[in-house]
This record gives structure tokens, sequence and C-alpha cells, in this order.
């Protein structure tokens, strides 16, 4: 009879396990709204979902039959679900053969989104020689020119791609982050919502809007944001460290700057422009 009982709650036991494992699971890996538009990165990334579900902690493409089209392809995706660092790491671990425009594309966005600006620019330069349509190099170029606040530059070309695709997730994502750092608070708030209206899922976007709203005073609105941001970003991620250090110096309080992500400028306090 103890042995029945002992054989019964084991089971319940594992039962229990099971269903904590797969709703862990489903928090984790929330279904996106929209899926991945560009496969390649010769196309601009429309629509974007979270990360694509891989593991960076050994070479995805290992495997692969091209190796180098791989990487190049799932560094776009990673570009487009806001994980930039990652999408750098991968085209890293990438043989040096790889040496084709739709790769080194995807790596010179990666490297600007990380503000490595010398070596974004250098590389699309590269490609934009045999390939001088490429979006990521282009955009690259573009991102690079508005951090160094050559915002004459980058609103230029940001329109132009724009004006080639209006859904374009990564130009409108930066054309808005180009008006946050010019104190345009209207203007980026506006650009932000702009990207999560076609995307919800936009971690960036959500993550800007954090801590652009908490340093205006407008708490409320912030921890809304903050509370989409639980939903989308991954248990851990940077943003959402940051994020909270931003709500919790909200308004007079905000200190001159708050730890800060790659795609994130100063969250220094803004006042809402007329």
């Amino acid at each position: 009879m103890k042995s029945k009982r002992l054989a019964s709650s084991i089971v319940a036991l594992s039962f229990v396990a099971a269903m904590g494992f797969g709703y862990s699971w489903f928090v984790r890996k929330r279904p996106t709204a929209s899926p991945i538009g560009a496969t390649t990165p010769s196309a601009s990334v429309s629509a974007k979902a979270e990360a694509p579900t891989m593991t960076l902690s050994k070479d995805v493409c290992e495997k692969a039959a091209d190796r180098c089209a791989c990487a190049a392809d799932h560094g776009a995706q990673l570009l487009g679900a806001s994980f930039a660092e990652r999408a750098l790491q991968l085209t890293s671990r990438a043989a040096a053969s790889c040496t084709g425009s739709a790769f080194l594309a995807v790596r010179a966005e990666a490297l600007a989104a990380v503000e490595r600006a010398e070596e974004a620019s250098k590389v699309a330069t590269v490609v934009l020689q045999s390939d001088p349509q490429n979006r990521f190099a282009r955009r690259a170029l573009a991102i690079v020119a508005m951090q160094s606040k050559d915002f004459g530059t980058s609103d230029i070309a940001f329109a132009k791609l724009l004006e080639e695709d209006p859904k374009d997730m990564d130009s409108l994502f930066y054309e808005a982050l180009s008006q946050r750092k010019r104190d345009h608070y209207n203007r980026a708030r506006e650009g932000f919502l702009h990207v999560l209206r076609l995307n919800a899922q936009h971690i960036d976007a959500r993550y800007n809007l954090v801590t652009l709203t908490a340093a205006a005073g407008a708490a409320q609105e912030a921890e809304h944001d903050y509370q989409e941001l639980l939903q989308i970003a991954p248990v851990g991620d940077a943003r959402l460290v940051a994020a909270r250090a931003a709500l919790n110096h909200s308004g007079s309080a905000a200190p001159t700057e708050l730890p800060i992500v790659h795609r994130a400028s100063s969250a220094a306090s803004v006042a809402p422009s007329p």
C-alpha cells in the first residue's frame, strides 16, 4: 500500500514539475505579433519578432552547408529582434572567408548599433562599393552619422530608406532615436509609438519609451511601458535593469545619466518640446 501511495505521489510531482516547466518556457518564448519580414540580409527587416530561438554558446551555423549565408541570415534576424550584440557575436564567430556583401552588411549594422563607428563605417563602405543599394550597409552609415550628431546626413539617409520601405522597422526606430538625441520629446515619443504600433514586440522601442517618459516625469506612462517591456524582454536583459533604474529616478530626481545599453541615449531629464 505504501509503495502504491509513493508511486502516486511521484507521478503527481512529476506532472506538476512538467506543468511548471511548460509555463516557464511559454513565458520566455511568448509568441510574436508578427513574423520576421526579411529572411535575407539584402532586404529590409520590415516586421520584427523576438530573438530567434537559438543558443549562442556555440556556432549555430557550424553544420550549415553555407556557414557565411547562415550567419548573415541569423544575424539579420537578431538585428530585427533588437539583439545587436548577439548579431555581432554571431558574425564575429564566422570564418575569415565570409567576405560576401550580405554577410558584411549585417556585420556593419551590428557594429554601428553597438557604437563601434569606425569599424562599421569601414565595413559598410566596402559593401557599398559592390552593392550600392544594400539597406543594411546604408543604414549602418546613417546610424554612425546619427551617433556623431551629423543629423543632416542621418535624416536624409533614413528618409530615403523609409521612402523605399515605409515599414522598415530599423530605420523607423533610429529615426525616433535621432529625435531623442536632439531632445525632441514629442517627436521621439511618437516615433517609438509608431514602431510599436507596427510591432508591439520591439524591445528597443519599448525600452526607450520607458526611459524617455520616466526622465520627463510621466511616471504612470513609464510604469505602463515598463510592464509591457517585462512581457517581451528576456529574463535578465540589461534593458530591464536600466529601465527599472530610470523609473526609480523619474522626474525631478533624475540623475544626469542612467545605465544605458547600445540603443538608448542618455536618459537625462527631458522637457517636452512645445
